[in-house]
């Protein structure tokens, strides 16, 4: 009889399921790093998952135009796929302490299993394609954030010889601006800083570290970006009520003054591109209020 890869792999599943509901009858130990990994593993995907999350708040709130939003969503989601895998990798099946019942029941489930996979193993195959398919997605995602580590760690380099290049520290910015994690975030908002005393007057450095600041949950830190951002001659007063707006309504939960904020935003800007989506910010911070 030929084997199919279907039967193969439900003959692997039959052994890996083997292990797993045996494992306990057998006295296994907890292995406490593997934990840890996991541990680890999971506050990774959290944060993944909480970057999406981020992207959307950003492209609802009008700090993203179509191709930012587009480039960002999937750097999000290709992150979020690394992490995901990372955690369903080190994954681990904790022993837990059995009475002779719960090993009786673990005999029998595990006949169970294996009853079922040798069955399984004589139905017509239907193919691995999906499975091709996610981990082409997943190889896609690790070699864009490989991609990343690779650009930041060549804008180090090109800083360490010249630290005081503005060109090279905005690039810099951009790159962590695009990571998912909260070391992402405040390194972006760190080269930013520096960008800023560089060029005191540089007003899209202001923009974007208030934007860095409010994925990062920081509104005191937002809210001094803003005060000085509204102080400058090359400030743009739209963007000054914009981001006074939606500091009060995402930072500071302070409707009342975010609804003064996006009224004075849709009286300088009332064709701005934004104005629809910042007249539904306006409804939802009326409501608050």
């Amino acid at each position: 009889m030929s084997w199919m890869p279907e039967t193969v792999i439900l003959l692997l599943g039959l052994a890996v399921a083997g292990v797993l509901v045996l494992r306990p009858l057998l006295g296994a130990r907890r292995d406490v790093e593997a934990a840890d990994d996991l541990d680890a593993d999971a506050l990774r995907h959290r944060v993944s998952l909480e970057a999406l999350r981020d992207v959307e708040t950003d492209r609802r709130a009008g700090s993203l135009d179509d191709a930012g939003y587009a480039e960002q969503l999937a750097q999000a989601e290709e992150r979020a796929a690394v992490t995901r895998a990372a955690l369903d990798r080190d994954a681990v099946v904790e022993p837990a302490a059995l009475s002779d019942r719960g090993r009786r029941a673990a005999i029998v489930v595990a006949g169970g299993l294996g009853a079922i996979l040798l069955a399984g193993s004589f139905v017509p195959g239907t193919g691995v394609g999906n499975n091709t398919e996610v981990n082409q997605a997943l190889a896609d995602a690790q070699a864009a954030e490989s991609a990343r580590q690779d650009r930041i760690d060549d804008l180090r380099a090109r800083l360490a010889d010249a630290p005081d290049d503005p060109a090279t520290i905005s690039s810099l910015a951009d790159e962590y601006l695009a990571g998912s994690t909260r070391e992402d975030l405040v390194s972006a908002a760190v080269s930013l800083q520096l960008l800023i005393a560089l060029e005191p007057e540089r007003a899209d450095a202001y923009e974007r570290i208030m934007s860095a600041y409010l994925r990062a949950a920081d509104a005191p830190n937002a809210r001094a970006a803003h005060d000085s951002y509204a102080l400058l001659d090359a400030a743009d007063p739209a963007e000054v009520a914009f981001f006074d707006g939606l500091i009060a309504l995402r930072g500071e939960q302070d409707a009342p003054a975010a609804v003064v904020a996006f009224d004075r935003f849709l009286q300088l800007a009332p064709d701005d591109p934004r104005a629809d989506m910042i007249r539904a910010l306006r409804e939802e911070a009326a409501v608050g209020s």
